[in-house]
């Protein structure tokens, strides 16, 4: 009994340090004559980071033939904004040197 204990704890202690990225806005930016721009602008939050300082990749438009990659630094409160470019209004956020990845797209 106390073994289930010891590894349900160990588990959840784990799971409660893992890093984790999250997309928390990702919107076209107007200009005051051309509705068709290709600019956006993508936000983040980056919890439980390993190494400080933390960065990101942004991959944009990942499932096309020619995706950007844009690359950021996060800042001490966990949180990174970037103005990019995307024809399909797709992207990936990904904590470089974790193994964790977001997605999200333009609707």
């Amino acid at each position: 009994m106390k073994t289930v204990m010891a590894i349900a704890l160990l588990g959840s202690s784990v799971q409660a340090f893992s890093a984790s990225v999250k997309i928390t806005s990702f919107n076209y930016v107007r200009t005051s004559s051309n509705f068709n721009s290709t600019l956006a602008e993508l936000c983040g939050r980056v919890e439980g980071a390993t190494t400080s300082p933390a960065f990101v990749n942004v991959k944009v438009d990942p499932k096309t033939n020619n995706p950007a990659s844009y690359n950021t630094l996060v800042g001490p409160d966990g949180k990174f904004c970037l103005a990019l470019i995307t024809y399909r209004g797709t992207a990936e956020a990904s904590l470089i040197g974790e193994n964790v990845k977001t997605s999200a797209s333009i609707k």
